[in-house]
């Protein structure tokens, strides 16, 4: 028998060759299984690059997203700033102030183009620039000067000590309203001393106003702006009281900075309102922005020997209200001198004691202008506009010289306030000065002059009201 063949050999031989599970492993599972190592990876591969995709994109869109609103963002920024800078030159060029207001677009930090509102403002202010014709004939502008204006007509008109002094040389608060109604009405435009002349290398000259068409320039001047102590103190403590002949008592700042007048009424209530020219004008002003030329205001001529703006600054005060209320009373003065100026007003002198120069002598009128330097130069700094009181002018033909003229121009002053005397405006021009006349407003010439006001407002309209 062949060994190999034996029972044993054969169980042997029957057991090497039965595969082991290793290889029944690697030959059944291990591909299957290395194929679907393969599937996921691809599906994780697939997923990853999804999800990759997906990522970029959502970051694309939150990119865009957030350029757009960064762009909304600077675009609504853009259109504030260009309503605010619209707001700012709309006010300019109401007041015909036209390089004020287009310097004020160019601050604009966009595309102006792009903003049909600014654009448009541009365009109308270029156009509107062009259009404005040249004035520079000083002696064809009037220049209205009015005394503090009666705010309480019965009181004043009855008092028996200056009720004729009144209606000869006042005009009522409602007059002087009726009176800016026709001015602006007429095609009137309120300009200030800085807008008509300058001081150059020859002395001075003429500036150009340029103004629209049919808009015709115009002064406006207020005199004795101190309110005096015998129009609103009856009983001689300095202080306003319902006895007064009806004037307001003293100009005074709200606490919103505005311009006001304080008035003690018939009842001995102190009120405070619209009482005299300057808070007047002010609301007219703010109604009818057009009627100042560039922010123009009146001329406001003070006197000393009672004060400023209804506040007892001058030296006799000092010792009937203490030192406490004297330096209160200085302060308050300067506070309104300080508004005034910023808002436009030319303050000027009336001389110190309310005198006629005209009819005083030199040394007179060098001790009347050394009083002033003295107690109100401190308070109101160094001014340059002098008002001729009493209707007594150093103008001969409508020109200054001589010593009393020389005093003024030693005391600082270069503006010269005098008189129209029969209605006619003047100006004269010289090296070291320039020279207006005044036309006086009140009851006396409205009645028996009207024809001084021709072409400036109806005397017959304004005494029919």
């Amino acid at each position: 028998m062949n060994p190999s063949t034996t029972p044993e050999n054969r169980q042997v031989n029957h057991r090497r060759r039965k595969p082991s599970k290793l290889k029944i492993f690697k030959e059944a599972y291990l591909p299957p299984i290395l194929a679907l190592g393969v599937v996921v990876l691809i599906v994780v591969f697939i997923m990853g690059a999804i999800s990759n995709a997906n990522n970029q994109k959502q970051a694309a869109l939150d990119a865009s997203i957030a350029e757009s609103i960064a762009q909304q963002e600077a675009y609504e920024a853009l259109l504030k700033q260009a309503e605010a800078l619209m707001d700012q030159a709309e006010k300019l060029a109401a007041m015909y102030d036209y390089d004020g207001a287009l310097a004020i677009l160019e601050k604009f930090t966009g595309n102006r183009s792009e903003f049909a509102n600014i654009n448009t403002l541009w365009q109308i202010y270029t156009e509107e620039k062009n259009n404005l014709i040249v004035w520079n004939n000083l002696s064809k502008i009037p220049n209205l000067s009015f005394q503090l204006l009666i705010a309480d007509s019965k009181r004043a008109f009855n008092d028996p000590t200056y009720k004729n002094s009144f209606n000869r040389n006042f005009v009522t608060t409602e007059e002087f309203s009726e009176i800016l109604t026709r001015l602006y009405d007429n095609g009137y435009i309120l300009v200030s001393l800085d807008d008509i002349a300058e001081q150059n290398g020859a002395g001075y000259a003429a500036k150009e106003l340029l103004l629209p068409a049919g808009k015709k320039p115009l002064l406006l001047t207020q005199t004795n702006v101190n309110y005096s102590l015998y129009l609103v103190d009856s009983d001689g403590d300095m202080f306003a009281d319902k006895n007064g002949c009806g004037f307001a008592s003293k100009l005074v700042v709200d606490a919103n900075g505005n311009l006001s007048c304080e008035m003690v009424d018939a009842n001995g209530n102190t009120v405070t309102g619209a009482y005299d020219l300057v808070p007047i004008l002010e609301d007219f002003i703010e109604r009818h922005p057009d009627f100042s030329y560039r922010g123009a205001r009146a001329i406001l001529a003070l006197t000393g020997y009672n004060g400023l703006f209804g506040y007892r600054t001058h030296g006799a005060a000092k010792e009937k209200l203490g030192e406490a209320a004297y330096a209160q009373e200085i302060a308050d003065a300067k506070a309104v001198a300080e508004v005034l100026t910023e808002k436009g007003y030319n303050l000027a002198c009336y001389t110190y004691a309310n005198i006629g120069y005209g009819t005083r002598g030199l040394a007179a009128i060098q001790a009347d202008l050394s009083s002033w330097k003295n107690e109100v130069t401190p308070i109101l700094g160094q001014l340059d506009t002098f008002v001729f009181a009493q209707s007594s002018d150093l103008a001969v033909e409508n020109t200054y010289s001589g010593p009393k003229f020389q005093a003024l121009q030693e005391a600082g002053f270069h503006r010269y306030l005098g008189f129209s005397a029969n209605g006619t405006p003047w100006a004269t021009l010289g090296e070291d000065y320039v020279g207006m006349g005044r036309l006086l407003v009140g009851g006396e010439n409205i009645r028996n002059h009207p024809d001084w006001f021709e072409g400036i407002f109806d005397c017959t309209e304004l005494l029919n009201r």
